[in-house]
This record gives C-alpha cells, sequence and structure tokens, in this order.
C-alpha cells in the first residue's frame, strides 16, 4: 500500500478537525476514535448529498433505500459525501473541507484501481478477519457442524 496520500481533506470544524485521506487504494479517516481504512475493493459507490435535516424541515423524508450510517462528523446538518460499502458497515457519510473535490478526488483514484485490477485480472482478497471467520465451523439450520474453507487463488 502506498504511504503518499492522493487527496487529504484538511480538518475543519465540519469534520469535528479530523482528516480524511485517499490514497491508490483505499480511503483512510483519521478520526478521534482511531483510523478506519476502507478498501477500494469494498467500495460500491460514492455520492455527494445535501443537508438531511433542511429536507427534513420541508417534509423530504425520504426512507427508500435507506441503509444504517456510521456518521464522523456534522453529515446530517452540511452538504456531505456519502460511501456505500460491500462489507462491514454498509454505509459511511463524512463532512470533507470541499466534498465536490473530494468526490471528483476518490472517483479519479477508484477508476484508476479498477482499472488496475481489470488489467492485471487481480481478484479481491477478503480481509484477514472474513478469512478468519471462513475457517471457523458454522452450524447449519440443521444442526450438522460444517467447516468452510477459505478461498485459494488459482494461477
Amino acid at each position: 500500500m502506498s504511504e503518499t496520500p492522493i487527496y487529504t481533506s484538511a480538518s475543519t470544524v465540519k469534520s469535528f478537525w479530523q482528516d480524511y485521506h485517499i490514497f491508490e487504494d483505499r480511503v483512510v479517516f483519521d478520526t478521534l476514535f482511531g483510523k478506519l481504512t476502507i478498501p477500494f475493493g469494498q467500495i460500491e459507490r460514492a455520492d455527494v448529498s445535501g443537508s438531511n435535516v433542511r429536507g427534513l424541515m420541508k417534509g423530504g423524508l425520504q426512507l427508500k433505500g435507506f441503509r444504517p450510517a456510521l456518521k464522523l462528523d456534522w453529515a446530517n446538518f452540511v452538504e456531505h459525501v456519502v460511501i456505500d460499502k460491500s462489507e462491514g458497515v454498509r454505509r459511511v457519510l463524512f463532512t470533507p473541507e470541499d466534498p465536490t473535490d473530494f468526490k471528483r478526488a476518490l472517483d479519479e483514484a477508484l477508476e484508476k484501481y479498477r482499472e488496475k485490477q481489470g488489467a492485471t485480472g487481480a481478484r479481491q482478497v477478503p480481509s484477514k478477519t472474513r478469512w478468519a471467520d471462513r475457517r471457523r465451523p458454522r452450524r447449519l439450520g440443521s444442526g450438522r457442524l460444517i467447516t468452510l474453507t477459505p478461498w485459494k487463488p488459482t494461477i
């Protein structure tokens, strides 16, 4: 993994003085509680969204497509970025200094990453926790005990 960020959002009052970084293969949130990393392989999409409170005041509450979310800062009250993921917490909301610019940089980095993954034919290997979970014995509804084996790449 590269150690130089492609894009860094300066910490502001809107982000509770937290930093958000885009690397070549991941997004890193340097929060008050530690670092949260989202690999590009888990990102389904990213959008810029306006204030949710403003919509509520106008009677525009929409529950269609609702997903519980992890909100890192004042995301409900100001324009923010929404990242939908395929694993773990399915939606992350956060407020970079310039949400539109952050999303543009993220889209460019995601496009380069996906082109690189498609060109090499590489497959995203599950994270270590998911890998460990797959080796743990599981009980089926019938009470039968089974063990799932991890995926192994073929060359």
